[in-house]
């Protein structure tokens, strides 16, 4: 079952929904369940930690986080832009 809009079948908000990560060298999967028992699995290409980082990505970063609102938790789940 993929949720559509934010929302389960059941209308509640998929964020609300508990997470579990599975990392392999290549990949990470998302484990989401909801608590009307539906569940859906989102598939993520890793990052490599090893690869290097620019500087202009860093400043990206900083920028992005200097305006973000919200609590830690709000801010790890976040999807790229």
């Amino acid at each position: 079952m993929e949720p559509e809009k934010g929302r389960c079948a059941c209308g509640r908000h998929t964020k609300d929904a508990s997470v579990y990560v599975y990392r392999s060298h290549t990949d990470r999967y998302l484990f989401h369940r909801c608590e009307c028992g539906a569940e859906w699995t989102e598939h993520q290409t890793d990052i490599d930690p090893t690869d290097p980082v620019s500087s202009d990505e860093v400043i990206e970063v900083h920028k992005r986080l200097a305006k973000f609102e919200g609590s830690i938790a709000e801010l790890l789940e976040r999807r790229p832009a």
